[in-house]
C-alpha cells in the first residue's frame, strides 16, 4: 500500500506519541486532531508540571534536506502562544526529526532553548489501541486509520493496552471499532 506524504507524517507523529506515552506522559495528538489549525504543534505531552509542545519532522536521509530555522521559529512561537492561551506556565518546545537540523537551525534552537532530537527513526511498535469505553464498558480496538484513533488515550491502569496484531486484540477480548 502506497501512503501519502501526509499519512507518512502522521505515522511518525503516532510513533513519537507512543514513545512519550511509554515514558509516562499523557499525549494529545494535536496535529492529527486540529489538522490545519494545529499551529505547527503535532503533540502536546504532559507529565506532572512538564509540558512539551512537539513538532515531528519525518525527513529522508536520501534527499538530505535538513530541518530549517523557520521550523524552529514556528514551534517556539506556537508553543508560547499555546501555553498562554491554555494557561501553561512552563511549556517546552521540541523538534524531533528522522534526519538533521541545518547549522542555522541548530543555532536558532540553542538561542531559543528549543529541544532537539535528531536521527530519531521510527521503529516497529504496537499500533493497535485497545481501550475500554467509559460509557458502556465495552472493550474496543482501534486501527491507525479509524476515525477515533487519534483521540483515544490508553490508560493501562484500566486494562487498556496496545497490540501488534488484530488477533492479539481479539484474543484479549476487544472488538473492532465501528468507525
Amino acid at each position: 500500500m502506497n501512503k501519502s506524504l501526509w499519512q507518512i507524517g502522521i505515522d511518525y507523529e503516532v510513533y513519537v506519541g507512543y514513545y512519550y506515552e511509554q515514558q509516562g506522559f499523557s499525549v494529545k495528538y494535536h496535529g492529527a486532531l486540529k489538522v490545519k489549525e494545529d499551529l505547527g504543534i503535532d503533540l502536546i505531552c504532559t507529565k506532572g508540571n512538564t509540558t512539551f509542545a512537539i513538532q515531528c519532522k519525518r525527513l529522508s536521509h536520501i534527499k538530505e534536506i535538513p530541518v530549517r530555522e523557520n521550523v524552529i521559529a514556528q514551534i517556539f512561537g506556537a508553543s508560547k502562544y499555546y501555553g498562554l492561551v491554555n494557561n501553561i506556565q512552563n511549556i517546552q518546545p521540541i523538534i524531533i526529526t528522522t534526519y538533521k537540523l541545518s547549522d542555522e537551525a541548530k543555532e536558532f534552537a540553542k538561542f531559543l532553548k528549543v529541544g532537539v532530537l535528531e536521527d530519531f527513526e521510527i521503529k516497529q511498535y504496537p499500533m493497535i489501541k485497545c481501550n475500554i469505553s467509559n460509557k458502556t464498558g465495552e472493550k474496543i480496538y482501534h486501527l491507525p486509520f479509524d476515525q477515533q484513533y487519534d483521540s483515544i488515550i490508553i490508560e493501562e491502569e484500566k486494562g487498556e493496552c496496545y497490540t501488534f496484531t488484530v488477533k492479539e486484540a481479539v484474543d484479549k477480548g476487544f472488538r473492532r471499532a465501528y468507525k
